[in-house]
């Protein structure tokens, strides 16, 4: 009697096997497979994506530019192999000087045996502030401290790239006027050739700056155990 009562409500049975159902499924694959997808995706742990080293403002000191009246000093590298590197030039005297970048080169603190790449200036350079115009040679007037944007490469292809966080202080000389007027001329020629812009084609630059320099060492300030085999 009591089978043939079930079977003439098929809602209570419908309801029964709907409530079975759920029960199975529950413990087949726990709780979190009934949660919102909202609180699922809060529970998964985040991934995080290292973050790129800032660019670092540093207060360095400033030291004489070689061969010139003029006082300079890098604040700030912003690249690895090559960058920008900005640099303020002060002007001590009561006249007007004249600042050319052509064969200045910038060495990293620290000790030289691990120290990484030295930095050239090559091509033309830019001032930070009003018109941002390239040129080779700036005015500097009396008693005036200016900021300039430099286009810079490695020069020691055998040494690590250095970062954002480098400081560096302008070489006690500039290189020889044969090395620095060579490495200009092959990158003029590489933009040339790749017929590009400059900042599209600092990759064909950097390769010059280094095969000019590999093919006959000079050495310059900083020099470390790490050029010895030079």
């Amino acid at each position: 009697m009591r089978v043939r009562s079930i079977f003439r409500n098929p809602f209570s049975v419908t309801v029964s096997l709907f409530v079975l159902l759920i029960a199975l499924l529950g413990s087949a694959f726990g709780d979190d497979d009934f949660e919102p997808r909202q609180q699922q995706q809060q529970r998964r742990p985040q991934l995080t994506k290292t973050p790129t080293p800032a660019v670092v403002r540093h207060n360095t000191k400033f030291a004489a530019v070689p061969g010139t009246s003029l006082q300079i000093r890098a604040v700030q590298y912003d690249g690895s192999v090559n960058g920008t590197l900005i640099v303020e030039v002060k002007n001590l005297t009561k006249t007007a000087q004249k600042f050319s970048a052509a064969g200045l080169y910038f060495v990293p603190e620290g000790n030289a045996d691990q120290a990484p790449q030295r930095l050239g200036a090559v091509g033309p350079m830019q001032l930070t502030k009003g018109e941002r115009k390239d040129t080779q040679e700036l005015t500097i007037a009396a008693n005036a401290t200016v900021e300039i944007e430099l286009d810079v490469f490695c020069i020691d292809s055998h040494r690590s790239a250095p970062t954002t966080q480098n400081v560096f202080n302008v070489g006690k000389t500039r290189m020889p006027k044969e090395l620095a007027t060579t490495i200009n001329d092959r990158a003029d020629l590489a933009v040339k050739t790749k017929g590009a812009p400059r900042k599209a084609s600092k990759s064909e630059i950097q390769s010059e700056v280094w095969k000019t320099r590999d093919s006959k060492w000079i050495q310059l300030d900083g020099e470390g155990a790490q050029e010895a085999a030079k």
